[in-house]
């Protein structure tokens, strides 16, 4: 007898949720949660000893898991397909990512004419969601570079211009500025032609856009679209759109100068992501717009804010988050001069770096050469700077990496008591 997988892992999941089981019972002591779900998944065959041991919890004869899988003779029926990917969507409800991109990946795999075409394409979108969440960049990708080629998003402008805004975002993210900008162009052009308008698509196109250009350091342009992005979503009634394209411009403005404009607008963005109900996003808002009042030199409202971000980020955030209220906080301690509280939240930075996305380690890494140049600890100092410039480059951000090189070489500058009256490395963006 042998485990063949993906079968035995399917037969498992499927009795295993009919006896209303969890995989932590189905582990028991002898095996953990994570390994019954890399069966499940088929993505590690067990022995035989242990399926042995699996199908003896399930009250089951090994021999009916271990069965081999009769050839489908017939392509797959459009309801139970549909049924899938409903289930599928209910785990991302849940919370269980791992189990959704399992479903979500065997339904793109499925075999079928183009009666099913739709409901892959449906797959293949939330799948780039779930692998979103998993922190999958790469797959990620992928799997919206293969919805940029499906002919259903080719013959459809809205649907391109989703799948454009998603690509350039996910690029973003990943610190491929240049490429992120393409996409983001591409997506404000389709939705700006299509007929009907595509209001929100344009919303979104433009908000990536005007983020990528201010992340990368490109401010004129991302000032002269940002008066274009505020008329857009004034015409929105979604409180999460409206907000995150306030919170762009915002972001603009404050790289060109106009620091109060930007503060008015953040709080704008604010109000209107109470009315949205997103929680993790809300609590990213609230870091980005503490990181602005400390900017500004207003640090009682800026612990508010941080306070605020710190509630959600307990409740909602990931170890990501985490790192960047850490360096936000330790700003603030050095705008007071409190090298020890900046200390403190510097080693929280420095043990997280590395799960960081380029452009998010680049700005953390500037607050931790911040903190040894504070206390004196230049040669530290300088080995941070020239990190972040060069992750800065990495990104393409290139001009905010030549000011970090200007930082570097003004070694008499105090981290403390002043600050640079535009400050890129406090810009959280959408």
């Amino acid at each position: 007898m042998t485990v063949e997988q993906p079968h035995f892992g399917q037969q498992v999941r499927q009795i295993r949720r009919a006896q209303g089981l969890s995989q932590s019972d189905l582990a028991g002591d002898t095996m953990s949660p994570s390994y019954i779900s890399l069966v499940e998944s088929g993505r590690r065959a067990p022995s035989l000893k242990l399926a042995r041991a699996i199908a003896e919890r399930l009250n089951t004869p090994v021999e009916a898991l271990l069965a081999p899988q009769e050839p489908e003779q017939q392509p797959p029926h459009r309801l139970g397909v549909v049924g899938r990917l409903v289930a599928a969507r209910a785990h991302q409800l849940a919370g269980d990512w791992d189990v959704a991109r399992d479903e979500l990946t065997g339904i793109i795999g499925l075999p079928g004419g183009p009666e099913l075409d739709d409901v892959r394409w449906e797959a293949r979108w939330e799948l780039a969601t779930t692998l979103g969440r998993l922190r999958e960049s790469k797959a990620r990708e992928q799997t919206l570079r293969d919805l940029l080629a499906d002919p259903l998003t080719q013959s459809s402008p809205l649907l391109h211009t989703r799948v454009a805004v998603e690509t350039a975002q996910a690029l973003k993210d990943m610190g491929n500025l240049a490429e992120s900008a393409r996409f983001a162009e591409e997506a404000v052009r389709l939705a700006r032609t299509a007929e009907p308008p595509a209001l929100v698509e344009t919303a979104q196109a433009e908000t990536v856009l005007v983020s990528v250009c201010t992340a990368s350091g490109d401010w004129e342009r991302s000032w002269e679209l940002a008066d274009g992005l505020l008329r857009t979503v004034q015409g929105v009634s979604g409180g999460r759109l409206r907000a995150t394209g306030l919170w762009a411009a915002a972001g603009a403005h404050y790289v060109n100068g106009r620091a109060k404009t930007a503060l008015a607008l953040i709080a704008e963005a604010e109000q209107a992501m109470a009315q949205a109900g997103d929680l993790p996003l809300r609590a990213r808002l609230q870091l980005a717009a503490g990181l602005l009042h400390i900017a500004g030199g207003q640090l009682d409202a800026a612990d508010t804010l941080l306070g605020q971000a710190a509630q959600a980020t307990e409740l909602v955030g990931s170890p990501e988050d985490g790192v960047r209220l850490a360096a936000a906080r330790a700003l603030a301690a050095l705008r007071r001069d409190d090298l020890a509280k900046a200390g403190r939240q510097g080693a929280l930075v420095d043990s997280g770096l590395s799960a960081l996305a380029v452009l998010d380690r680049a700005r953390c890494t500037v607050v931790t050469a911040r903190i040894h140049r504070a206390r004196g600890e230049e040669d530290a100092a300088r080995d941070r700077f020239q990190s972040a410039a060069a992750l800065y480059e990495e990104a393409g951000a290139y001009r905010i990496a030549v000011k970090v090189w200007r930082e570097l070489s003004a070694a008499d500058a105090v981290a403390g008591a002043t600050a640079p009256d535009v400050d890129p490395h406090v810009l959280l963006m959408p």
